[in-house]
């Protein structure tokens, strides 16, 4: 068995090889990295606004107002990182920037060449949080332009997406307005032209009802109009903080990074392939 003490004086045996097989390793790794193109880096600091400020309340009310910050919460947070899962977003960002070209993609099935170029996109693009509650949406590409024109898009289809939802719920709030309003005007109609004579009980209370109907229509009006305005005003989701940049000094693979990772790994398992070989020639 192969004692510590024998370790060192076996590895001096062999330095030979375990320089040679360093070296080689090291330089094959190098030449590998220099024909690769760099990718470079565009991020944009983000932080969601408030979702509270898209109730109408806050539109009509400005006490309310005072009750809400401007910028929005961890859980504000949470949803926008988890656009890294909207695959419908990905497959618009493929076909608006030409990605299945860009990422030299090629198949007969336009349907497995858009998949493929969105699974290639999904690690070239994604979101973050930051340790200061904000978020970032980070771009690589091997064009530094495209870099930051993904995360444009990637920025401004989130927003979209999210700002859809408060308006479909406004859509949803005046059509159910505006179909009261249908009901309470057939209501309105039959009670205004009763034939009651004046004096009887029945005029009476269709008048009290004409009333009550009348004011509802007003009040339903009144609603309309505001969530009609509301729908108007959804402000921007996402409030940027720092517009995405190339950066020209961020690119990966970190090559001086790698290679010193290499000439270790490979300087460690040589050394662990004499001692293995030597232990195993000794059995």
């Amino acid at each position: 068995m192969l004692q510590l003490q024998n370790i060192l004086p076996l590895l001096k045996q062999h330095k030979k090889f375990i320089f040679l097989f360093t070296f080689l390793i090291t330089i094959g790794t190098a030449l590998f990295l220099f024909f690769i193109a760099p990718e470079y880096k565009s991020v944009a600091t983000l932080t969601p606004l408030n979702t509270q400020l898209a109730d109408k309340g806050t539109l009509f009310n400005p006490n309310i107002k005072d009750l809400y910050s401007i910028f929005g919460n961890g859980d504000d947070i949470e949803r926008m990182e988890s656009a890294n899962d909207w695959n419908s977003i990905y497959s618009a960002i493929v076909k608006e920037c030409k990605l299945e070209k860009e990422y030299g993609i090629k198949d007969a099935d336009s349907a497995i060449r858009l998949q493929k170029a969105i699974n290639i996109l999904k690690k070239k693009l994604y979101a973050e949080p930051t340790e200061k509650g904000m978020l970032q949406l980070i771009g690589w590409s091997k064009n530094p332009e495209l870099s930051k024109q993904l995360v444009d898009a990637f920025r401004s289809k989130i927003g979209l997406r999210i700002q859809s939802v408060f308006i479909s719920r406004y859509d949803s709030a005046i059509k159910n307005m505006k179909l009261s309003y249908d009901s309470l005007r057939k209501k309105y109609k039959a009670a205004a032209t009763t034939s009651h004579s004046p004096s009887t009980p029945e005029y009476q209370l269709a008048q009290i009802e004409v009333t009550s109907i009348t004011k509802l229509l007003e009040d339903n009006i009144k609603i309309t109009g505001e969530l009609e305005q509301a729908k108007s005003a959804v402000p921007q989701i996402l409030f940027v903080l720092d517009a995405p940049e190339a950066d020209k000094t961020a690119v990966r693979p970190d090559k001086p990074a790698v290679i010193i990772g290499t000439f270790l790994a490979a300087l460690i398992f040589s050394m662990a392939w004499v001692i293995i070989y030597h232990r195993n020639n000794q059995a």
